[in-house]
């Protein structure tokens, strides 16, 4: 736990300082590779993921779907428009936990707020199924996808932490394969470079109170189940290395107490250098996947900034 007694900003939500006294770190994952614990581990986590959606206070559905050979979830609110965009969600987890499922919170205010529906994808996990496994699910999932919903529909990539690695990566797979780019793009707080070396590594690895680095080693022992052997400076592992042009509009979001708020940085840059159009929102005092916390005032302000973005990037690609 990352304890009570922290000094959190005067600036954030009364709803948010609350939410500090509670959080509790995700741990080093140095345990991954005993099956045991790892059972246990994605256990906690995604029990923990899971419990976020009872801050969601409007109604729902979710259904499970399966497209390209690739199980996956659908999830709609009444706000949900057939004619609406599409979002296809990658859920964090670091590349071994997570689900469509437990992630979900992350996503469904979309429905609300965009008028969107939404697939998660089921993609296969670490390190039962390393690299490459789990972009080919995406990319299955992905290309079923576009001939499920018909033309016409504008199509939305959004993945938070490993999510966001993935969408990126598969980004540039697809842009290099020929297929058919999706119109937008919203990476939160992202996890994009295997070698751990943000700045934030070292100057918030005392003051993000969910991922411990030890000096990007954590990181490194991740990456290294994920990869399976492919060098972690690989850009199909570590997307920040990627050639980005070409990409269609992003939206980047961190928190401002996140290890990872670097990897967005650079993100940001390297896009806008590469002729990309990237916005980048940092949230002060925000902690690691804080826009699961629907309950929260900054949690819905980013959502609506998602919608928004959304709205814009169909017009400019009609």
């Amino acid at each position: 736990m990352f304890g009570k007694s922290v000094k959190v900003s005067p600036a954030i939500s009364s709803e948010a300082k609350g939410l500090y006294g509670s959080l509790k770190s995700y741990g080093g994952f140095d345990t991954i590779g005993n099956p045991v614990m790892r059972r246990l581990g994605r256990r906690i986590i995604n029990s923990g993921w899971r419990q976020t959606l009872e801050e969601i206070d409007f109604p729902y559905s979710m259904s499970a779907i399966t497209l390209g050979g690739v199980e996956g979830l659908q999830c709609k609110s009444p706000a949900s428009d057939r004619a609406g965009p599409v979002i296809l969600y990658i859920h964090a987890g670091a590349f071994v936990c997570g689900s469509p499922e437990d992630n979900a919170s992350a996503a469904l205010p979309q429905c609300e707020l965009a008028g969107a529906e939404v697939y998660a994808v089921r993609y296969s996990l670490a390190p039962e199924f390393p690299f490459p496994r789990g972009l080919e699910d995406v990319r299955n999932f992905y290309c079923a996808l576009r001939s499920h919903v018909g033309n016409g529909r504008r199509i939305v990539i959004m993945g938070d932490s490993a999510g966001a690695n993935i969408a990126l990566s598969s980004m540039v797979q697809w842009r290099n394969n020929g297929i058919a780019l999706p119109d937008c793009a919203v990476l939160i707080s992202g996890c994009l470079d295997g070698t751990a070396s943000s700045d934030t590594m070292i100057t918030m690895q005392r003051h993000d109170p969910l991922i411990r680095i030890r000096g990007g080693n954590s990181l490194k022992s991740i990456f290294g189940y994920y990869a399976n052997g492919t060098p972690v400076s690989d850009w199909r592992i570590s997307p920040i290395y990627a050639d980005l042009s070409g990409l269609p509009p992003m939206m980047l979001q961190v928190g401002s107490r996140e290890t990872l708020l670097g990897d967005s940085a650079r993100l940001s840059e390297k896009a806008r250098t590469s002729g990309v159009n990237a916005t980048l929102r940092v949230l002060d005092g925000m902690f690691h996947m804080f826009h699961l916390h629907w309950s929260m005032p900054e949690a819905k302000s980013v959502h609506q900034d998602i919608a928004n973005f959304i709205a814009t990037a169909r017009v400019q690609a009609a």
